[in-house]
C-alpha cells in the first residue's frame, strides 16, 4: 500500500502486513497521518513472539515522500477473499519434502508453490505447523485438496 493511499475507510478492513518479516494478517484498527508518514495500526489474528515479547498488534509506516516503510508490504485482503487459517498434523518441512521426492508427480517444490498455483490463492506460513491461506474463488478446491492429501485442522477466518 502507498502512504498516500493511508484513509479513513480502511479501518475495519482484514489486511496482510510484514511482521518481523513474516507476513501475518490481521485486521486495521487505526490510522495516522502526519506531515512526514501514514501509519496503520494492526491488530493480528495471532500472537506472535519476537525475542521475549509476545506481539498481539503493530504499526505498518511509510514516509509520505517516497514510500519508504513496512507498510509497502501491506495488502488489503479483498471482501471478496476468504481466509482460512491451517494447523497441519506435520511440520511443513516434513509436507515440503513431500513434494521434493514426488516432484514429477506434483510439480512444485513445496507446499507453498502448490497451493499459490492455484488462481488468486496465496499460502503463508507463519510457524512450523500453521499457514494462513486466502483465495478469491479456489477455496473450496484448496480445502478439498488439503482433506484429500494432507492431515490438517482448518479454521475459517471472517
Amino acid at each position: 500500500m502507498k502512504a498516500k493511499e493511508v484513509n479513513e475507510e480502511i479501518i475495519g478492513k482484514r489486511c496482510k502486513c510484514v511482521f518481523t518479516g513474516l507476513m501475518v494478517t490481521g485486521t486495521i484498527e487505526d490510522i495516522k497521518i502526519s506531515e512526514h508518514t501514514a501509519e496503520v495500526f494492526v491488530r493480528y489474528d495471532k500472537t506472535h513472539q519476537w525475542g521475549n515479547g509476545i506481539y498481539g498488534t503493530g504499526w505498518a509506516f511509510a514516509r509520505l515522500h517516497d514510500d519508504f516503510g513496512s507498510l509497502r508490504h501491506l495488502e488489503i485482503i479483498d471482501d471478496s477473499y476468504q481466509t482460512i487459517k491451517v494447523e497441519f498434523a506435520r511440520s511443513i518441512e516434513q509436507i515440503n519434502k513431500m513434494f521434493t521426492d514426488g516432484y514429477k508427480n506434483w510439480g512444485a517444490v513445496n507446499v507453498k508453490e502448490w497451493i499459490d498455483s492455484y488462481e488468486s490463492t496465496r499460502f503463508t506460513e507463519i510457524d512450523t505447523h500453521t499457514a494462513i491461506i486466502t483465495s478469491e474463488y479456489n477455496m473450496n478446491h484448496v480445502k478439498e485438496w488439503l482433506s484429500g492429501n494432507i492431515a490438517s485442522t482448518i479454521t475459517e477466518i471472517i
